[in-house]
């Protein structure tokens, strides 16, 4: 193999590792889009979402491939847990659901969790407007 043979090679690779990367960041903007689509607000993380309507009284949750919705009556329990060790956090979201009665939201910012938590309790308690 010459060197010339070994850099057109080496071009080919990186244009199909940029063209995956684009593709994949393409499909993951249009699974956003979707997800929170009909939800006053929504967060979207790589492993889990949640997205939540006040109007129509529903809180949808997304953990891997797994989505579902449910009326906000549905919802049981919700606790956060902070994790300093891998700056980390959780919410965990218990439902009236025999399938998938606890489902754990992963998020990457701590603002963000607790922002998150102040929204159930606010939506689910008290029904305020967000």
């Amino acid at each position: 193999m010459t060197v010339s043979t070994f850099l057109i090679l080496l071009a080919l690779g990186t244009a199909v590792l940029v063209a995956f990367a684009v593709n994949r960041a393409d499909r993951l903007r249009n699974q956003r889009e979707v997800f929170g689509r009909e939800f006053d607000r929504f967060y979207f993380g790589r492993q889990g979402a949640l997205a939540i309507s006040i109007e129509r009284s529903r809180l949808k949750i997304r953990v891997g491939r797994t989505v579902k919705i449910y009326p906000l009556m549905d919802v049981r329990s919700w606790e956060k847990h902070w994790h300093n060790s891998r700056r980390e956090g959780t919410i965990t979201v218990s439902v009236r659901d025999v399938d998938h009665p606890v489902w754990t939201i992963k998020f990457g910012s701590e603002r963000e969790m607790n922002q998150w938590y102040e929204i159930l309790n606010q939506a689910i308690n008290e029904g305020e407007k967000l």
